[in-house]
């Protein structure tokens, strides 16, 4: 997605398999609102991202399947808004 001439935000499609990213909430929550469909099952969103969890929640969204991240040796968190892939 473009925001004033720039990228904001991109997602090869938002649901199981895809992911997503974005420069801020405003943009993931664009991104998500601009799917026609969600692929699959539905998508991935970190609870950390409590605001966005709020949000997806007030539009109608459940959760519907809770998973946890395990990773085996040192691990960044993302510094950004983003919804990974089941694959990540």
């Amino acid at each position: 997605m473009e925001h004033d001439g720039r990228i904001a935000g991109y997602a090869s499609s938002v649901g199981f398999l895809g992911h997503a990213v974005a420069e801020d909430n405003d943009a993931l929550k664009a991104l998500i609102g601009a799917a026609s469909s969600f692929f699959g099952p539905g998508f991935l969103l970190p609870t950390a991202n409590g605001e966005l969890l709020r949000w997806c929640l007030s539009h109608g969204l459940s959760v519907v399947q809770p998973l946890t991240l395990m990773t085996i040796g040192s691990y960044q968190e993302p510094t950004g808004p983003y919804l990974p892939s089941i694959l990540y």
